[in-house]
């Protein structure tokens, strides 16, 4: 998808946290702003902005049914970063998943359609690629579609690990068996495995790499042979986007979760319906019921044909079996918690294998917590669906509190929910494990400066940033320039950005920020700033006063502000050379008419008035009438 030689860094299939790898990623140089072309002729169909994942992301639809994505990008190509750009602002949201009219930005192979970045979730400069089918939206591995890669270097084989059958593999740390190359041919000590397991399963630690890289690579296939018949296999020839997170129950998630290696399952899971493997109409649990030796051969390869193979034999040596545990939860059905002050609703297909609950209770001590800490499953084991958690407060909540509840999970990381409420139970929804508080929530989110003074001179910034904090976290974000909504972007999903454009041209400007929180608390703060010019403060002005000494008192400076005080000038203004105090107080003084404070006070009060009936003013003391309300229209 660029211009440059083809340099790819990770293919599909890689094993990624809670998901596979969905496509190529092809380096750039190590620089940012490559040119992005179309790999082939057709029109763009979507383009995404959004923090971490893609970042900014364009698909194109292909006349074959196919469809390719383009990720990680900076400035698309100008026609089609002018029209994200609107809908961003008609849309008010930097967020965008936009559907293009077919028709609107047709392309031929080749054609520019955006810069090379690091937006979103990269963690350096490439550009994402994926090939799916348009209809279905299943991604296809593009190395099968690519071809003038050289690659005929056979996969590495790192170890093996076997698996007790008879109990949950999540209950359980796996057997690993070292492995030997000789001939071509990995192999295990001995050459045989004696097991008193009767029922077992085997995984994988390999990776690929091609020629001219030492870059480590995902396979992209496995296959189980039990004397001679094929009895298991997986592919990552395709993959849905729905069915990504199966990864977790592809590998070894618990060993992965306590620091241990990437290990794929050559058998799947009981709960696995990730389509990856393929039905062989075999039991692919191997059963040793017998002490015969039983051959076994794991066929691992790559996408461009190249295999590795380890080749050994399996017996059972007459030892008793492990004794087989139950469990509380089943996969593939529904599971549930019942506490008097807590419950935990799982979906049918949330548990990959059998597994307790593990559930256990202790106080809340935190000063706003409305709740006791409810331990529900554990940190290193999965969950594939959403499930609910309901909790009821152990502390009286107010009114106007109940509405600043949050549920917040620990664990391998944090997360927080705003509570739903049921009745007397406060709920939210989780997708993986841990510890579950609920908290009272009514402190609100902290904006940093802009910066000092009645006016911030950001004359030589080229941005603005704000990176604002809170307790639980931040929900929205908002900004508006002169009371109209401004793009700021939120990339990596913590610090949000504005880079001046033509929407802030020079002048004095009035920024308002409004951040919330998971809770609903808000907090705005307002600047004024200057761009492009040079701010002038309102000039104090003196009163004039006349020679006939209609003000018997000193005369004083008083600041007259202008209809725009704040109106920006690209010329300073000249600063008054007569102090105003002296001057006025010198006129007094020279003046010979000065009578005492009565005398000038009926003067002033008997003098007529410019454009007004002076008798009238002088004689009569009625109230001042209102003015008629304007009708309205």
């Amino acid at each position: 998808p660029t211009e440059l030689k083809p340099d790819i860094v990770a293919n599909m299939g890689e094993l990624r946290s809670n998901h596979w790898h969905m496509g190529l990623d092809v380096r750039t140089n190590q620089v940012v702003n490559q040119r992005v072309v179309a790999a082939a002729d057709g029109y763009v169909a979507f383009v995404g902005i959004k923090p971490l994942s893609f970042g900014r992301w364009i698909v194109i639809n292909h006349p074959n049914g196919l469809s390719t994505l383009y990720g990680h990008l900076n400035t698309f190509e100008p026609r089609l970063e002018a029209y994200v750009t609107e809908q961003q602002y008609k849309n008010e949201s930097w967020q965008a998943e936009l559907e293009i009219p077919a028709g609107l930005f047709p392309v031929k192979k080749g054609d520019f359609i955006s810069y090379s970045g690091t937006t979103g979730g990269s963690q350096g400069p490439h550009v994402h690629w994926e090939i799916f089918d348009t209809k279905s939206g299943r991604r296809l591995n593009p190395s099968l579609f690519v071809n003038h890669i050289a690659d005929n270097i056979d996969p590495t084989i790192v170890r093996m690990a076997m698996y007790d059958r008879g109990n949950s593999t999540f209950d359980q740390s796996p057997q690993l068996i070292k492995l030997s190359k000789a001939g071509g041919v990995y192999g295990v000590p001995g050459g045989t495995i004696s097991t008193n397991l009767n029922k077992l399963s085997f995984a994988i630690q390999a990776y690929d790499t091609r020629n001219g890289t030492s870059n480590q690579d995902g396979i992209y296939s496995a296959r189980l042979f039990l004397d001679g018949r094929e009895v298991s296999s997986f592919y990552i020839d395709s993959v849905d986007y729905d069915a990504t997170r199966y990864m977790n129950c592809h590998v070894d998630y618990k060993m992965k979760a306590n620091g241990g290696a990437w290990v794929q399952h050559v058998q799947k899971l009981p709960g696995d319906r990730g389509g990856v493997y393929y039905d062989l109409g075999a039991n692919a649990i191997i059963n040793l019921y017998d002490t015969l030796l039983h051959n076994v051969k794991i066929i691992v390869g790559d996408a461009s044909g190249n295999n590795s193979t380890i080749n050994f034999n399996v017996k059972n040596n007459g030892d008793n079996a492990p004794v087989a545990r139950g469990y509380e939860w089943q996969p593939n059905q529904l599971n549930r918690v019942f506490k008097y002050d807590f419950e935990a609703y799982l979906p049918i297909y949330t548990l990959y294998d059998r597994m307790n609950s593990g559930y256990s209770r202790k106080p809340g001590t935190a000063s706003n917590s409305v709740s006791g800490v409810h331990k529900l499953g554990e940190n290193n084991l999965p969950a594939h669906t959403v499930f609910e958690v309901r909790i009821k407060p152990d502390k009286t909540i107010s009114f106007e509190n109940k509405n600043k509840v949050v549920v917040k999970r620990t664990g391998s990381r944090s997360e927080v929910r705003k509570a739903a409420w049921s009745g007397e139970w406060m709920t939210a929804q989780f997708r993986d494990f841990g510890n579950f508080e609920a908290f009272i929530d009514n402190v609100a989110p902290t904006i940093p400066s802009l910066g000092s003074g009645e006016v911030v001179n950001l004359n030589k910034a080229s941005r603005i940033t704000f990176t604002p904090t809170d307790n639980f976290g931040i929900a929205d974000f908002r900004a508006e320039v002169n009371g109209k909504w401004l793009r700021f972007t939120n990339d990596k999903g913590r610090t949000w950005v504005y880079n001046f454009d033509s929407r802030v041209p020079a002048g004095v400007h009035d920024l308002t920020v409004t951040v919330t929180d998971i809770a609903g608390n808000k907090t705005t703060r307002s600047w004024k700033f200057s761009r492009g010019v040079t701010y002038t403060p309102p000039i104090a002005e003196t009163t004039k006063y006349n020679s006939e000494g209609e003000d018997d008192e000193d005369p004083v400076t008083k600041p007259v502000v202008a209809k725009k005080a704040l109106s920006p000038t690209k010329t300073t203004a000249k600063k008054t050379t007569a102090p105003a105090k002296q001057a006025a107080t010198k006129k007094v003084a020279d003046s010979k008419k000065v009578a005492d404070k009565k005398t000038v006070a009926k003067k002033a009060a008997t003098k007529p008035v410019a454009g007004s009936n002076a008798k009238t003013i002088a004689t009569k003391k009625e109230p001042v009438k209102k003015a008629a309300p304007k009708k309205k229209n």
